[in-house]
């Protein structure tokens, strides 16, 4: 009988960790490069394995005793950059601190695969950049809700009421989760059209299926309660200009396009003749025509001859925040070739200044006031409202998202740390709730969020022709 030989089995072997082990994406690096610590030159670098995204790219305004030093703007420091290719650049809306510094990106040499925003946006966008001789790249308009594919990761542009036709959020679906963007809001839902509501049901739905981070606008984070409604200023607009005995000139930001549609409205209801003055003003209200975004007025607009002494004009025009070269501070100094402020006349400051800026504008002001013209502001009658959400807005902006961690944008130091707290009275955990400053380079992952990096990301002063004064800058 043939010899049985038994083979020794061998032991099974123990399954190795890395057999097993799931793969643990790695986090995502967001690098502000503006807009914390100021309001303002908003742009912020959001950076995934090979996939690199720019969201808002806006210029920031120089205040008091900056003034008057050739300082016309500030820029973002692009050199954080380093010439990097960036697969995307969203805007969250048309604003000049969303926006106006598109060109120095572009100037800087910095490869951009394309530029995506909403239809208002974009078409000022493509108009701002026509003036610039540049190799402009690709511009791509897009609906809320439609999904952008960005190499793995899913952008999603989501309905906000701010002051300006088609502002957004933006939501971006990552491999470790959402990171939901707020952009410029207030929750306003009351006697507006539907276009200018926030989509509460889809940011509910993203809260439901789990955000890892919410960027929110803090800039009106420390004032309590609620910001009124755009609507609210409608009846009082229209009562300072049914008392006004003669001619009427309005003030506004330029892309304060409702404001500027009341302003037209209250102009056809008392059989005023519109001029708009300003190269920002006219380009920007007829974009607003093109795409049915603001009314014509009923009658003819008024010509350069027909102004002057016209107590039925309505003059709507650029200058509202004292710049030294815009429409109204030229018209003050008697230098307006179309425009001359003086007795009869009411000067109505459809806004109010920006954080910082109330010393040249009151200074205008009272310039108006020497020549004669009655003045009319915010603190005389209820004819402005912010764009930005305050404390119980921003509480209710959390509820909705539920993030595991909040980064406060858009705003001084005093806003951010407002918003901070207001997440983390709902909810959100402290220690995943990061006051930040431009240069921060934030990690964030499925579970919170860390500082990892800090790079130099300073103001970048401009002058007139929107060029770098400081040697060495791209432009």
């Amino acid at each position: 009988m043939a010899e049985s030989r038994s083979r020794a089995r061998r032991p099974a072997q123990a399954p190795t960790a890395s057999r097993y082990r799931t793969q643990v994406p790695n986090p995502i690096r967001i690098t502000p490069i503006g807009g914390l610590g100021e309001v303002g030159r908003n742009m912020m670098v959001l950076e995934h394995d090979d996939v690199r995204i720019v969201i808002d790219c806006g210029i920031g305004f120089p205040h008091g005793s900056e003034r008057g030093l050739g300082v016309e703007t500030y820029l973002p420091d692009v050199r954080v950059m380093r010439g990097r290719p960036v697969d995307a650049v969203l805007l969250t809306h048309a604003h000049d601190d969303h926006c106006a510094a598109l060109a120095h990106l572009i100037r800087s040499g910095t490869p951009i695969g394309r530029i995506v925003s909403l239809p208002f946006t974009t078409a000022m966008v493509e108009t701002k950049l026509s003036e610039h001789d540049l190799p402009v790249p690709p511009i791509v308009s897009v609906a809320p809700g439609d999904p952008v594919e960005i190499g793995p990761i899913r952008a999603e542009f989501v309905r906000m009421a701010h002051s300006i036709p088609d502002a957004a959020g933006i939501a971006l679906t990552t491999s470790i989760g959402t990171i939901v963007l707020t952009g410029d809001y207030k929750l306003d839902a009351t006697g507006q059209d539907q276009r200018r509501q926030v989509d509460r049901a889809r940011l509910t739905a993203l809260g439901d299926a789990g955000v890892v981070a919410m960027l929110g606008d803090s800039t009106n984070a420390d004032l309590p309660g609620r910001t009124p409604s755009e609507a609210t200023t409608i009846e009082p607009l229209n009562d300072v200009i049914d008392e006004a005995p003669g001619r009427i000139i309005l003030t506004s930001f330029s892309s304060q396009i409702d404001r500027i549609d009341h302003a037209i409205l209250a102009a056809d209801r008392t059989h005023r003749q519109v001029m708009l003055l300003g190269r920002s003003m006219r380009r920007n209200v007829k974009i607003a025509e093109r795409l049915k975004e603001i009314h014509s007025p009923n009658l003819p607009t008024l010509g350069k001859r027909e102004v002057e002494g016209n107590p039925k004009a309505m003059i709507i025009c650029t200058g509202s925040q004292a710049e030294e070269f815009a429409v109204l501070c030229r018209a003050a100094r008697g230098e307006h070739p179309e425009l001359n402020p003086g007795n009869g006349d009411t000067v109505i400051f459809a806004s109010r200044p920006v954080p910082g800026n109330e010393g040249p504008v009151e200074e205008l002001q009272a310039m108006l006031r020497m020549r004669g013209a009655r003045v009319v502001t915010h603190h005389d009658a209820p004819i402005h409202v912010s764009g930005h959400a305050r404390a119980d807005e921003i509480g209710e902006m959390v509820r909705m998202l539920r993030p595991t961690s909040v980064i406060p944008v858009h705003g001084e130091r005093y806003m951010l740390e407002a918003q901070a707290r207001i997440a983390t009275e709902n909810g959100v955990d402290p220690t995943n709730a990061h006051v930040g400053q431009n240069g921060d380079v934030i990690e964030i992952s499925a579970t919170g969020l860390k500082l990892a990096d800090q790079v130099e990301a300073i103001a970048v002063p401009a002058g007139s022709d929107g060029l770098p004064l400081e040697a060495g800058e791209p432009g």
